[in-house]
């Protein structure tokens, strides 16, 4: 999720933003095997944009983080894979990545200065939180109700920038992390996480007969998890310098500024919905 955009950006990403939700909507609805690889591609390109930010391909400075460019998309394809075979395919997957990707670093390039390492750290740090939170989606569609388990996080999560947005613009007073998202308020929050709420006890009541204030609660608590992952690649884009992630999708930047709050979201809700 980027920050608040202007009225002619935001005219941009409804053109954006409308074939691309009914586009979505389409592969929920479409088997475990497709949704999977459309994780996997969704996956694939966000961990070329993070290697690009890391990067700075348009502006290098000397605290640009090289990764080389196969590392994580290569990462993304095992655990997209992976997650088609279920949680524990998903979770091997990661492992093989992790310890290939260390054992590359440590034992096969001629690095001998600490400060050489901090691409180890930002390519283990891609793969949890891009490729692996992620694949969460792959295995929430495979869940009894998974189409709209699967509709129910990308309601709430989606709705809830919403009105974060909206909520944001009209009450926004109090800064909520001026050094990382000076537009950001704690009022915006606070209308996200209830407008998040509002749009779970809903939707899981009229779809899955849920309970209307699990429905509630389950979702304000992704509503929230969402706002950190925003806040996380707000961080990020600070750090390298960049308004946004990328440039495939007009008005709305890259694949990880439409998709930061899923990331995260999407394991806690996996594994919220497996301890009942």
């Amino acid at each position: 999720m980027s920050e608040a955009p202007s009225s002619s950006e935001l005219t941009k990403r409804f053109r954006t933003g409308i074939p691309l939700a009914a586009g979505i909507a389409l592969v929920v609805f479409a088997p475990t095997f497709i949704v999977g690889l459309v994780v996997l591609v969704l996956a694939f390109i966000g961990a070329q944009e993070l290697t690009a930010m890391l990067a700075g391909k348009e502006d290098k400075t000397d605290s640009t983080v090289l990764l080389p460019e196969w590392m994580l998309p290569v990462a993304a394809v095992l655990m997209g894979l992976g997650a088609l075979g279920g949680e524990s395919g998903l979770h091997a997957t990661l492992l093989i990545s992790v310890a290939g990707w260390i054992i590359i670093e440590l034992v096969f390039t001629p690095k001998n200065e600490l400060s050489k390492f901090t691409p180890l750290g930002f390519g283990l740090f891609g793969m949890v939180w891009i490729i692996w939170s992620l694949a969460h989606m792959t295995l929430i569609k495979e869940l009894p109700d998974g189409t709209a388990l699967l509709f129910y996080l990308l309601f709430v999560i989606s709705f809830s920038d919403i009105f974060a947005y909206f909520g944001g613009k009209r009450f926004g007073k109090s800064m909520l992390a001026p050094t990382i998202s000076p537009k950001k308020t704690w009022e915006g929050s606070f209308f996200g996480v209830v407008g998040g709420g509002i749009v779970g006890a809903v939707f899981g009541e009229i779809t899955m007969s849920m309970f209307w204030l699990y429905g509630m609660l389950l979702a304000m608590v992704l509503a929230v998890v969402g706002q950190f992952g925003d806040l996380i690649e707000s961080k990020i884009k600070r750090l390298c310098n960049v308004k946004d992630s990328g440039k495939i999708l007009p008005g709305h930047g890259g694949i990880l500024d439409r998709i930061d709050g899923h990331m995260l979201a999407a394991p806690v809700f996996y594994y919220l919905l497996k301890l009942g």
